[in-house]
């Protein structure tokens, strides 16, 4: 199997680095609105890696988080008079049953960005106490 390398430009035949497995960590939405075309296509692309992945012999664990908060989901909750959770779960909601209409395969895990807020604080501050962020 080849896969085509955006930064050489060119094709490379494709290895993984345990043999046979595969691990994809893809960006999912911002649940603060309906699902658009950009959703869609980013779904549908990554779909279809993992059903060729797998048709190719490789076990795929493919995760696709769900950013939970985010500027544009508290504007959202001001702007509606909703609790964060309301919001987010509502929008989680109908992006996962747009892309069950669409076809497109569940992930292996769904987390949420709530979930590792903890971890997420940990590694800014150790990339500001290496001068590799700003604030």
């Amino acid at each position: 199997m080849y896969i085509f390398d955006s930064v050489q430009k060119k094709r490379l035949k494709f290895e993984s680095l345990n043999p046979n497995q595969v691990t994809l960590y893809v960006c999912g939405p911002t649940v603060y609105d309906d699902a658009h075309l950009g959703h869609a296509r980013s779904a549908i692309t990554f779909d279809l890696l993992v059903r060729v992945l797998r048709a190719n012999g490789y076990k795929t664990t493919f995760i696709r988080n769900i950013t939970d908060i985010d500027d544009k989901i508290i504007a959202k909750m001001r702007q509606e008079e909703k609790t964060l959770q309301e919001i987010t779960q509502f929008y989680t909601d109908r992006y996962l049953e747009e892309m069950d209409t669409l076809g497109v395969l569940p992930p292996s895990l769904s987390p949420k960005a709530t979930e590792s807020i903890d971890a997420i604080i940990s590694m800014i501050t150790t990339l500001l106490q290496k001068g590799c962020a700003y604030q």
